[in-house]
């Protein structure tokens, strides 16, 4: 039998229909459970869903990534499906095609709908563009940002999600960048209110500004991280890959003291990113891309004498990486004494999304420091290594990790 689903209703003011929609839900076969998002209601809203059967929350901020967050976090089961409380213009049968759609590989189902009024302006001219430039992958999408999807939470940081309007496209692209299949099915024809000029030029400024947000951060570029110990790797790149991570794309770092302090507090910071694992640098070797995977980035210490083992396996997944542009970025290594000689850093990516990761890190270890150096991260390309240093690399092929 299939995992049960949980539907989330964010809900504003509909008092009138919020119990035929609960109602309606409950009593979907694959529905377990049916959780309503008060987003800031001034009617009986709350009352009606619980007097209908559905778990009430509330969250008072406004925007629609604040209620579908909150909504996620106050589910039961994995698979979860967001829907509209407007449901009275759909033929709710065909929504069982959603659940039904759920097959291994796939983490995310779009309900695809058709309005004979609406020529979708908004999916014509800024989405889909944007989608065909930036993430190519999901091009076959006939109705990306669809606000009628299931998908499976525990492949994505969900607590991360965009609060406002752009949150289902913002579910879409994480679960992309997790490795999962997006897949779509048609849930039927219905017929929304006309929609004026300034409702059309709201949401697309708050698309817009999505996507800007969204392409500087690569999350499509996965990263794969390759250290002695947790501790230089909190030191030097905690920010840089954290950043990546909250930004939903996949993050692999392999230790070689995998069992040390330092690598438990890393595993704790980072527990709530389902897109990074920590694994012993025993299983590099065995690295695979996910199947989503645009570019490969590998970040490893800048090579010294006694360290050659983890500089080689840095050196030799770069090589590896055929099917996909890669480039291998060095850190900076300590030693007794500081930082080691000979590192020329020459790229310094954006990390603000991660410092505050960072922070809480280096004060686990007993690092104190607020800003400033600690916070700052700059790593040298490999082709910018002294010549003795560079047999056997390839060369780099990504112009950055920002």
């Amino acid at each position: 039998m299939a995992e049960p689903v949980s539907v989330i209703v964010p809900a504003k003011n509909e008092a009138e229909t919020i119990r035929r929609v609960v109602s309606v839900l409950l009593g979907m076969a694959d529905v377990g459970e049916v959780v309503v998002i008060d987003n800031g209601s001034q009617d009986a809203t709350a009352a009606e869903a619980g007097a209908a059967g559905a778990r009430v929350i509330s969250e008072t901020r406004p925007g629609m990534g604040h209620a579908v967050r909150a909504g996620i976090a106050a589910t039961t089961y994995d698979w979860v499906m967001k829907v509209d409380a407007d449901l009275d213009k759909f033929d709710t049968g065909l929504f069982a095609r959603m659940p039904a759609a759920r097959a291994p590989g796939v983490g995310l189902i779009k309900g695809a709908w058709h309005d004979p009024a609406d020529n979708m302006p908004m999916t014509r001219l800024l989405v889909m563009p944007a989608i065909h430039l930036m993430f190519p992958g999901l091009g076959h999408l006939r109705a990306p940002n669809s606000g009628l999807y299931l998908f499976n939470k525990s492949l994505i940081a969900h607590q991360e999600l965009a609060g406002d309007y752009a949150v289902d496209l913002d579910v879409m692209l994480r679960v992309h960048a997790a490795g999962a299949r997006v897949v779509e099915v048609d849930i039927g024809r219905i017929e929304h209110d006309v929609r004026d000029v300034p409702h059309y030029n709201s949401m697309a400024e708050e698309l817009l500004n999505f996507f800007l947000g969204r392409q500087h951060r690569q999350i499509t570029t996965e990263m794969v991280v390759i250290a002695q110990d947790g501790g230089e790797v909190i030191r030097h790149a905690l920010a840089t890959l954290a950043a990546r991570a909250v930004a939903g794309g996949r993050v692999t770092l392999y230790l070689a003291a995998d069992r040390s302090p330092a690598a438990q507090v890393l595993r704790e910071v980072l527990a709530p990113y389902p897109t990074l694992r920590i694994l012993p640098f025993e299983q590099v070797a065995g690295f695979a891309p996910g199947a989503n995977a645009a570019k490969l980035c590998v970040l490893a210490p800048f090579p010294q004498a006694g360290e050659a083992r983890v500089f080689e396996a840095a050196v030799g997944l770069n090589a590896g990486a055929d099917d996909l542009a890669s480039e291998l970025l060095l850190m900076p290594t300590s030693q007794a004494g500081g930082v080691i000689g000979g590192f020329r850093p020459d790229i310094a990516p954006e990390t603000e999304d991660g410092e505050a990761l960072k922070r809480v890190a280096l004060e686990r270890i007993g690092v104190k420091g607020e800003g400033g150096a600690l916070m700052r991260e700059m790593f040298q390309t490999s082709d910018s290594l002294p010549d003795a240093l560079k047999p056997g690399l390839r060369a780099a092929t990504c112009p950055s990790v920002g």
